[in-house]
């Protein structure tokens, strides 16, 4: 009797929660649904977000990917490709969350349906699904939309959930709202969960345990293999780098971190004094790093399109500092040893899998909330290190002080993302079997 007290308890709060995130955004869907209509500067914004407009029916079955951005439209492009092979009389179709996800979609995926996912307004996705009709939904990481997944359900769609991914950040507060969540979960066909710790954090969520399966992360299909020795060399060349000399990559710089890194190098007293590479997440940064190198008293070379655009244009700059977007992984394959950024400001860490790819030891700051699974899996084929801010100046020492060491690391690391590699032809090996491809 207690059980079936506490289920039907469960049930009217979800009830409850889901009736308060149903009706009352509503009001504002009204105002914007009237600003579409009244106002035509904003007409071509607002079109997508409302669902005024849906992919053509293209007279096949439909699955439908939804990934939130440029990262998770990256992440799910393997799967597209497998199911393409799988699938070929279906039609594919994309959704994001952001306009440069959408641009992400269309550079990778070469599909010719990709679009803004609505807001998550009861009438959007009910005139989405129906004008839609997919066959299959297939969400990337933790899209976990309310209003979206039951009318899919609703309207017979089968759900799968891709990446799946639970963090220790999140999950307090998907507890908060069990109720309504485990209803959502319940709706899911199949859950894709990227390790044990997901999968068990899901199931305790609500998720029925029959539906969930531990498959891995299809990030590590993305990432190419080591870089070539020719290709690394004129990667040097091309940045002035005299050979032999040692080089630390310091990647997806964030606000306050360069300053650490530079204070580490400091105090270590490697010699000859490495190279640094800065990497900035965001190029707004590069004014700012430029004078924090003047601060430190260091010669830097500020490098956009092959070309010195600021610093020092001599030889010599012992910092080196990329200003343009897309050379990362270039410079994790001239390193001898990554810092990962984000991970010495709260901001949850960057990719440690892009330098552990290229065959380069990793270290990583202690905020790693968002990377904790891949920093464990590196740590444990004993080729990344997590190291705090003092701590951090003594272990660049030791390890570019241990030529034998650090390449039998390097070649460890990328050893340990080629093993991890095949995960999207399992995840969709197991939709197959399960029947939940068209």
């Amino acid at each position: 009797m207690a059980v079936e007290e506490t289920q039907n308890k469960r049930s009217w709060l979800s009830r409850l929660l889901f009736g308060v995130y149903r009706f009352v955004p509503l009001p504002v869907y009204f105002v914007l649904l009237a600003v579409h209509h009244v106002f035509p500067p904003a007409r071509a914004r607002l079109t997508e977000r409302l669902a005024m407009r849906c992919p053509p029916d293209r007279g096949r079955p439909v699955i439908w990917f939804h990934a939130s951005s440029m990262g998770e439209i990256s992440t799910i492009a393997p799967v597209v490709a497998e199911i393409r092979k799988k699938s070929e009389d279906c039609t594919l179709v994309v959704s994001t969350m952001t306009v440069s996800g959408g641009r992400r979609a269309r550079e990778i995926l070469k599909l010719p349906d990709v679009f803004l996912m609505p807001i998550d307004f009861h009438p959007c996705m009910k005139r989405l699904i129906r004008g839609l009709k997919p066959a299959t939904l297939i969400i990337g990481e933790t899209e976990i939309w309310p209003n979206m997944i039951f009318e899919a359900k609703k309207q017979g769609v089968r759900i799968v959930l891709l990446n799946g991914r639970i963090s220790r950040k999140s999950f307090p507060r998907y507890r908060l709202v069990r109720p309504l969540i485990k209803d959502v979960l319940s709706c899911f066909s199949l859950l894709l969960m990227r390790t044990q710790t997901d999968a068990t954090r899901i199931t305790h969520l609500g998720a029925d345990p029959d539906r969930v399966e531990v498959a891995g992360n299809t990030k590590y299909d993305i990432l190419p293999g080591p870089s070539s020795p020719a290709h690394r060399e004129e990667t040097r060349r091309g940045l002035r780098i005299p050979e032999g000399q040692k080089v630390i990559t310091l990647g997806s710089a964030r606000e306050g971190e360069c300053e650490i890194v530079l204070g580490a190098l400091s105090v270590a007293g490697i010699e000859p004094a490495p190279v640094l590479v800065i990497a900035p997440r965001h190029m707004v940064l590069v004014d700012q790093i430029e004078q924090i190198c003047r601060d430190f008293g260091r010669r830097y070379r500020t490098v956009s399109g092959g070309a010195a655009v600021g610093g020092d244009n001599a030889d010599g700059a012992n910092v080196i500092i990329i200003a343009e977007m897309g050379r990362l992984l270039d410079m994790y394959a001239i390193s001898d040893i990554a810092i990962v950024g984000g991970t010495y400001r709260p901001f949850g860490g960057h990719n440690p899998l892009e330098p552990a790819s290229q065959g380069v030891v990793t270290i990583v700051g202690p905020h790693t909330q968002n990377i904790e699974d891949d920093i464990e899996y590196l740590r444990s084929r004993e080729c990344a290190f997590i190291a705090g801010e003092q701590d951090l100046g003594p272990l660049l020492g030791k390890i570019l002080s241990d030529d034998t060491r650090r390449e039998r690391m390097g070649r460890d690391a990328a050893k340990a993302v080629e093993a991890m590699k095949g995960i999207a032809k399992k995840c969709v090996e197991i939709m197959a079997r399960k029947n939940l491809l068209p």
